[in-house]
C-alpha cells in the first residue's frame, strides 16, 4: 500500500483491490484514504477489517465488467494465474481502470507450493518478460525490480 501511495498519489481515489485475497492490502488502502472496493473469487477468506469494505465477486479474466474505479491495486495475483490468462486478466483489469493499475508480481516459485508439491505460483517469468508485456497495454510509469519480485504502474 505505501509504495501504491508514493507511485500514485491520489489518495481519495477509488481503488478496486483485485484478487483482494484476506483483504490486507485493501485496508491498508483505506486507512491512506483511498475509496476501497474488494474483488476476488470469493469473500470467505477476508480478515474482519475487510469485511466493512464493498466487496465484488468476480473472476479476473471474464469479459463481464467488474467495477469502474479510478486504479486498479492487483498484489500478489498475477503470478498464481495460469500463463494462458494472466495478459487477459491484465486486458480486464486496465479496462476496469480510468487512470491505471499497479501490480506487484513474483519472479520467483513459491516456497509453500514447494512444500505442498503443487506449484503455486504458475507464471513465474523475469522482471524484462513481465515489464515488457504490460507496456503493449499501456504506458508503463514505472517499473521496478525489488530482487525477486517487481512493482509496476500502468497508465491507460
Amino acid at each position: 500500500a505505501p509504495a501504491f501511495a508514493e507511485m500514485t498519489g491520489s489518495a481519495g481515489r477509488t481503488v478496486l483491490d483485485a484478487g483482494c485475497g484476506s483483504g490486507k492490502g485493501g485496508v491498508a488502502l483505506a486507512r491512506l484514504g483511498y475509496r476501497v472496493h474488494l474483488c476476488d473469487l470469493t469473500p470467505d477468506g477476508l480478515i474482519q477489517d475487510a469485511k466493512c469494505l464493498p466487496f465484488v465477486k468476480a473472476c479476473l479474466w471474464h469479459h463481464q465488467p467488474i467495477l469502474e474505479a479510478d486504479w486498479v491495486y492487483c498484489t500478489d495475483v498475477l503470478e498464481h494465474l495460469p500463463p494462458e490468462y494472466t495478459m487477459l486478466a491484465v486486458y480486464q483489469l486496465l479496462r476496469t481502470a480510468r487512470r491505471g493499475a499497479f501490480f506487484s508480481i513474483a519472479f520467483e516459485s513459491d516456497i509453500f507450493g514447494q512444500l505442498i508439491g503443487t506449484p503455486l505460483h504458475e507464471t513465474v517469468r523475469p522482471f524484462v518478460w513481465w515489464r515488457d508485456r504490460l507496456r503493449g497495454f499501456g504506458t508503463a510509469l514505472d517499473a521496478r525490480d525489488v530482487i525477486g519480485s517487481g512493482l509496476f504502474l500502468v497508465t491507460v
